[in-house]
């Protein structure tokens, strides 16, 4: 286990233990205040492609997604959602992501946060966040009535951490609110991706591994690894969405068409070693940025899904 791993394993046990500490709390309240009901959710969806600040693979990756959450009136949450890859030669569960969220209002229109997250990848996952073991965020958010803006500060953990801020403006729209517990919800929503690089560096080394197949019978070994050259918090995507989903009793069916618009082409230089049986080492840095980032181009994918509320 390494250190990043062991840090936000602690930290885990820590909000857990916070949150038993504030639901007892929230239990104690007066009871003419009108609060909303603790709840579980289940849910599945299908994600039509894995794509992360403006990135995908260099293959479209569809994801069924179930997930099971708890969400209870203090503020708390905690869910673990599946990724189950659905390749025609890869179906696996790719990786396993548990959350938990606490949220507080400081006002009717202020409201803070504090989230973390742990993911557990499969040997084989080449995923866009392959390389994160984690993270801890803050988030912000003020509601203006017309437009709500929210801001999300996380520190990711890898080999070597990296930051990560989101900024998102969003306005939320409901037709037939409470009418025989149906309703219609249409928000319509803009991301603003930030973020340094370590995690795309150990992307990339993650696919290519660590040593290539030795094909002379005089080379011991051949090494490679991937640096980016431009490695510091950039804007890396815009994000432009328009999530919609229509409630019935406890169901809620969604869907969430998504547009993502990269920014700022990240550049790569892969260095070989080769040693040979006479003990001969040879560096070679070559060039290894991405075609598509050298033309970067609009990616659009979208999650439908329903889930259940007990």
């Amino acid at each position: 286990m390494t250190p990043n791993s062991k840090i936000v394993n602690v930290f885990f046990v820590i909000v857990f233990l916070l949150q038993i500490n504030l639901i007892n709390a929230q239990i104690t309240k007066d009871e003419d205040t009108e609060i909303e009901k603790s709840y579980f959710k289940f849910s599945n969806s299908f994600l039509t492609n894995d794509v992360y600040n403006g990135r995908q693979d260099s293959i479209v990756k569809p994801y069924i997604k179930p997930s099971i959450g708890y969400f209870d009136k203090s503020g708390f949450s905690t869910s673990v959602t599946g990724y189950y890859l659905t390749l025609a030669n890869q179906n696996r569960f790719d990786y396993f992501s548990f959350d938990m969220d606490y949220s507080y209002n400081l006002t009717p229109n202020l409201t803070t946060g504090i989230t973390a997250n742990r993911t557990f990848y499969n040997k084989s996952s080449t995923a866009l966040k392959s390389s994160i073991l984690g993270s801890l965020g803050a988030n912000l958010g003020y509601d203006f009535g017309f437009i709500e803006i929210m801001t999300e500060a996380n520190v990711l953990f890898s080999k070597k951490k990296d930051i990560s801020l989101n900024i998102e403006l969003l306005h939320e729209f409901t037709i037939g609110e409470d009418e025989d517990d149906t309703n219609f919800v249409i928000t319509p929503t803009f991301n603003i991706e930030l973020n340094s690089l370590n995690y795309y560096e150990g992307y990339l080394n993650r696919k290519i591994g660590k040593k290539k197949a030795i094909a002379h019978p005089n080379i011991t070994s051949i090494t490679s690894q991937v640096f980016v050259n431009n490695n510091h918090f950039s804007l890396l995507a815009y994000e432009a969405s328009v999530p919609v989903s229509y409630e019935f009793n406890n169901f809620v069916l969604f869907a969430i068409p998504t547009l993502a618009i990269p920014k700022t082409p990240i550049y790569t230089t892969t260095v070989t070693t080769t040693t040979t049986k006479a003990g001969v080492v040879t560096t070679v840095s070559k060039d290894s940025t991405p075609k598509s980032e050298y033309n970067l181009k609009n990616n659009f994918f979208a999650e439908i899904g329903l889930y259940y509320k007990l």
